[in-house]
């Protein structure tokens, strides 16, 4: 009787134990599910679309940035949406249209720009800049005019961008080819590489591709013939004459003979792998070399006439701008800002320099490049007179425009199907 006595009671200790593990289970997962939901609703999520996605040589950096912002900002969470490439800014506009803009955004002072500002779309830098000092002078010269409308600041102007022609070297010297300091010496280079099975100049009718169009402009009209390009209601000659010389560099077999079919990657590809002579492309490419890589170097684009080589300039995609709709909240305001101070820092600056050779407009000094042709790439754009420097062509010419008739266009012209007076009558009709 004393033993079923001694076991009835290890039997109920048992149960007992059991139900306060049970309870004790359920209370903790009570207890941590709230926790969860109090922590998810201290966390707000700020949406960021930039062109550095994809491919992009600061695709991996600004991934890195942003693990970085969100451990020393543990209350916010940054959606990435960046997009590489041609698709970028329609997928912008698109969003714009439909009221899904995102909350930070980067992109090029153009005059989509101008667009989202009439439509109250942007929220207004002016005064919180005013009031941070110390914010705005850390950048040099007058960028903040390239992104002032109406004496009010929408942009952070934090990417300085410019073009040129990059070469490689190596085949220069292999068939001892003179690099071109003008269109003549130009010339004469593509005629020796045909000669070798080598594509003299790698390009495709992209918007990205027309950049070798957009340098011929700049050298024949300097920034007088590029900012200024209606004339007597007509568009200014340059941009004729310029179409004309692509057309000629076309009939010499300058370019592939896919030019119409290979993406922008696979036209970067060509100049990487060596397979083409030539590329003229924006200081961003020199991120795709490696660190102590001295066969490729920059360029600035071979005079087109008696003047001295242009280089076309301007703010590039890491112009940032903040969604008025993102402006909500007081708190929202707070961590839109907060992101972008980041973005925008000396620290951030440095990072991007070494790793991918962006060249920001932050005034400070520059010691380590990412690379050698970053380094020589920023020393010709440095070396260059101010008179020299100039606009670039498609921050100039209203984007929709330029992509969907001259840079659509521009297949037919080559093969002479279209005029460029016709081309650019189109062009006018739909930018007036």
């Amino acid at each position: 009787m004393q033993s079923l006595k001694k076991l009835l009671c290890l039997v109920l200790f048992t149960l007992v134990s059991i139900i306060s593990v049970s309870c004790s289970s359920d209370n903790s997962y009570v207890s941590n599910a709230r926790n969860s939901k109090t922590t998810q609703a201290e966390t707000s999520t700020i949406s960021l679309m930039t062109s550095w996605g994809g491919v992009d040589s600061k695709a991996g950096c600004l991934m890195d940035l942003l693990d970085r912002f969100e451990n020393g900002n543990p209350s916010i969470k940054v959606s990435n949406q960046s997009i590489f490439g041609d698709e970028y800014l329609p997928t912008l506009k698109t969003r714009f249209a439909s009221g899904n803009e995102p909350d930070v955004f980067g992109l090029w002072p153009c005059s989509d720009i101008k667009y989202m500002i009439m439509a109250n779309k942007l929220a207004d830098l002016t005064d919180m800049l005013t009031k941070d000092s110390e914010w705005m002078d850390s950048f040099k010269g007058n960028y903040f005019d390239l992104t002032t409308y109406n004496n009010r600041i929408y942009g952070i102007p934090f990417e300085l961008v410019f073009e040129g022609m990059f070469i490689n070297k190596d085949l220069f010297q292999q068939f001892n080819v003179k690099i071109p300091q003008n269109y003549e010496e130009l010339k004469n280079a593509i005629n020796i590489f045909n000669k070798h099975n080598i594509t003299p100049i790698a390009y495709n009718a992209t918007a990205e591709g027309s950049y070798i169009y957009q340098n011929m402009i700049a050298s024949l009209g300097g920034n007088d013939g590029v900012e200024n390009y209606m004339v007597n209601n007509q568009i200014n000659k340059c941009y004729i004459d310029a179409m004309k010389y692509m057309k000629e560099l076309h009939k010499m077999h300058a370019f592939p003979t896919d030019l119409i079919s290979i993406t922008s990657e696979e036209r970067n590809n060509l100049f990487i792998k060596k397979q083409a002579a030539m590329i003229v492309q924006g200081s961003w490419f020199a991120a795709y070399f490696g660190k102590f890589d001295k066969t490729v170097e920059m360029i600035p684009f071979p005079s087109m006439g008696n003047g001295n080589r242009k280089i076309p300039a301007g703010l590039g995609g890491g112009t940032f701008y903040i969604s008025k709709s993102a402006w909500g909240t007081p708190n929202s305001k707070e961590n839109t800002v907060k992101l972008l101070k980041f973005l925008t820092s000396k620290e951030t600056s440095d990072y991007l320099y070494k790793e991918s050779g962006l060249f920001s407009t932050l005034n400070i000094s520059r010691e380590t490049p990412f690379n050698a042709l970053a380094k020589q790439s920023i020393d010709i754009y440095e070396n260059t007179p101010e008179q020299d420097r100039c606009a670039i062509p498609d921050h100039v010419i209203d984007r929709s425009t330029w992509e969907k008739i001259i840079v659509k266009e521009f297949p037919d012209y080559l093969d002479d199907k279209i005029s460029a007076e016709q081309i650019w009558e189109k062009a006018l009709d739909k930018l007036q």
